[in-house]
């Protein structure tokens, strides 16, 4: 049973994968024509080309713990964020009397690329584990809209290929890449689908 509510609804979801296109082939003095495969959105995204930032997702907690919501506002590339506020004088409650985990109403807005940094940071086990939840629900929402987008969003180490938090390593990695061979883990597009579906499994047991 999850101890905090962490429901989060999609306000906004604009992402054209022609017009990203779009912004691609003008780099190259050509035309977009169709909309892009899947092979070609997911190259697009891992090699996170400039383009991806002609796009904006806004999403909205209408409860999240003070205390978290401070850890997404530290993002601020191609992100804008709007929090609940605890003042006594907007809220009728003693600011003294309330907790950092009282909860809060948070928005945000976020191009691709921003989320992706969002989530190498949010969904790393050396992150708070409550912010880890918000953040998987976020993804998880965001899969109903684009199931490419959602696929991008991973943790740091699956992103680099190892843990690069020196000082608290989880073993997240290792675990998750258990069984696989080191060739299949140094293809980025491999380690991308190992990891989802690895948290494909994890929810089902839910």
């Amino acid at each position: 049973m999850k101890k905090y509510d962490t429901k989060v609804r999609i306000t906004k979801f604009d992402v054209d994968w022609l017009a990203i296109k779009s912004a691609c082939m003008t780099t190259i003095s050509k035309e977009a024509g169709v909309e892009p495969k899947q092979e070609w959105k997911r190259k697009l995204l891992i090699c996170r080309h400039s383009p991806i930032r002609r796009s904006m997702i806004s999403w909205k907690w209408d409860n999240i713990p003070y205390a978290i919501s401070t850890h997404f506002a530290r993002h601020h590339e191609g992100v804008e964020k709007f929090v609940g506020t605890e003042r006594t004088d907007r809220t009728g409650v003693d600011r003294e009397q309330r907790s950092q985990m009282n909860y809060v109403p948070m928005e945000m807005d976020a191009n691709i690329q921003a989320l992706m940094n969002i989530a190498e940071k949010r969904l790393c086990m050396s992150a708070d584990p409550t912010t880890v939840e918000y953040t998987r629900e976020l993804v998880e929402e965001i899969r109903k809209y684009d199931e490419d987008v959602a696929w991008s969003l991973v943790p740091q180490c699956i992103r680099c290929g190892g843990c690069v938090e020196p000082f608290s390593n989880c073993g997240f990695y290792n675990n998750v890449m258990k069984g696989y061979s080191l060739e299949e883990q140094q293809d980025v597009t491999k380690r991308y689908d190992i990891y989802n579906d690895y948290v494909a499994k994890k929810l089902i047991k839910r």
